[in-house]
């Protein structure tokens, strides 16, 4: 006799639950790019950070590429955005000098330079890193 539709789908969803659950505990630091705008002679980036790490991060920094309207690479920028505390969400925004933003195809998250407090610092949040974009801007890792 074959299994019942309705049986067949509860079995599934009861073999992917542990799944789920572990997806959801993963350490994770999540940088979004929330806005850009033009301020005198340099690009303000506003991003978004979420430490949704195991605990706080004393300091955490973040190497940037800023890729050209012909997809070359601009320049390089470290930015610190300081303290993060565990659980929190956090806005911090920074002024590029060098010109408007519309200058900019591209931000591309290049590399942790600093995740303080941490174990396993640097890498660890590395590994942990997403991202995520509500511009105009493409943005990513």
């Amino acid at each position: 006799m074959p299994f019942p539709t309705s049986l067949c789908r509860a079995l599934v969803l009861i073999a992917l639950a542990p799944i789920s659950a572990l997806a959801q505990d993963k350490p994770a630091l999540k940088v979004e790019l929330n806005a850009v705008a033009d301020v005198k002679e340099s690009c303000r980036v506003t991003f978004l950070l979420t430490n949704g790490m195991p605990g706080e991060i004393s300091k955490a920094a973040l190497e940037f590429a800023l890729f050209n309207k012909a997809g070359g690479v601009e320049r390089l920028t470290a930015l610190n955005f300081g303290r993060l505390q565990k659980g929190r969400t956090v806005v911090r925004q920074f002024d590029i000098p060098g010109g408007p933003c519309g200058a900019y195809s591209r931000i591309l998250v290049n590399a942790v330079k600093s995740c303080d407090g941490m174990a396993g610092e640097t890498d660890a949040c590395e590994a942990a890193l997403t991202a995520a974009n509500k511009t105009g801007v493409d943005f990513g890792l």
